[in-house]
């Protein structure tokens, strides 16, 4: 039974109007790598997002959203609409960012404040005006960097295939968010960034989510009835894209076959419902021989039909807090 607390960790009002300006985004300009409404759901799981001060919108004179920051953790994100794009929006749109992570770690006591920030480019190179920025500022690019892929929907998708005694199916609501939690945690988290109970509350929140359907939040299970794998898929109804957000393997199940299986579950199920396409992103070291941990997801999502999208950096900039 589970006994944890509730809490809101619903992102506010800002929440719902950032998924609409993401979604009018996406549909004028498609190739570009704004959030997908799963993803900006999936942030505000940890209820840092609840505080409105850690989103900002700018408007134009007709009351249209044209930029977007938000500050979720140490990593800033700044949305500009594809009509309102210029290199100027952008730098108001980040001094705002940096400005509200600066004064957050005043307010606590911090003696120094860390930023994060992705930037993206098409297979093919980068931005390079962002990240001359960037490096001018002092931030350092990562080893590890994202990789998004994406997959049509238009034929229809394999059956998946599971090892004897595997089933796959989806949670059955908040009963299962304690189970869903575990396996999440031991999937991403098994030397324990977080506890349990934290889990459990991340769980309860992106249940309670606008577009979260439990139909879509899928796992397989052991014929001893653990939990092995789960993804959640979300789905954008407008753009008809829908995402992979997250997808995991407890360890003692991996290379057997369970992620390949799983998503071609969740393929078949955005499909059914008139995605045409869909989206996931995986983590990648910078030397893929360092893991294989990261690197073999690369296989699972080429194996059932992804190709790469976008590649994502991340930068990175340690700050002083000045009294």
């Amino acid at each position: 039974m589970n006994t944890a607390p509730k809490l809101a960790r619903s992102g506010g009002p800002a929440l719902v109007e950032a998924m609409k300006f993401v979604t009018i985004c996406r549909a004028l300009d498609p190739q570009n790598d704004y959030p997908h409404i799963g993803d900006l759901q999936w942030w505000c799981r940890d209820g840092s997002l609840d505080d409105q001060q850690n989103w900002h919108f700018w408007y134009h004179e007709n009351g249209e959203a044209i930029a977007l920051g938000i500050v979720a953790g140490d990593e800033i994100v700044c949305l500009l609409h594809p009509n309102f794009r210029t290199y100027e929006r952008y730098r108001m749109v980040r001094q705002w960012a940096v400005q509200r992570v600066k004064e957050r770690a005043g307010k606590t006591g911090e003696n120094q404040y860390e930023i994060w920030e992705q930037i993206w480019g098409l297979a093919t190179g980068d931005d390079l005006g962002m990240v001359s920025f960037l490096e001018r500022e002092g931030y350092e690019r990562q080893e590890m960097y994202y990789h998004c892929y994406r997959r049509p929907l238009i034929e229809p998708v394999p059956a998946p295939v599971l090892p004897t005694g595997f089933t796959l199916r989806p949670v059955a609501g908040e009963a299962e968010a304690e189970m869903r939690a575990a396996l999440q945690r031991d999937a991403f988290s098994p030397r324990g960034r977080y506890t349990y109970e934290e889990g459990i509350l991340r769980q309860l929140a992106v249940m309670q989510m606008p577009q979260y359907d439990p139909q879509l939040d899928l796992m397989i299970i052991a014929p001893d009835g653990t939990p092995a794998a789960g993804c959640i898929c979300w789905m954008d109804p407008v753009n008809r894209v829908g995402l992979f957000e997250p997808v995991g393997t407890r360890q003692q199940f991996r290379r057997r076959g369970l992620a390949t299986a799983l998503m071609l579950g969740g393929l078949q199920r955005l499909r059914e419902r008139g995605m045409q396409a869909t989206q996931v992103i995986g983590a990648h070291p910078g030397d893929e021989e360092k893991s294989t941990e990261f690197t073999s997801s690369r296989f699972v999502y080429e194996a059932v039909g992804f190709q790469l999208l976008c590649r994502t950096y991340l930068y990175h900039k340690v700050f002083a807090t000045t009294i």
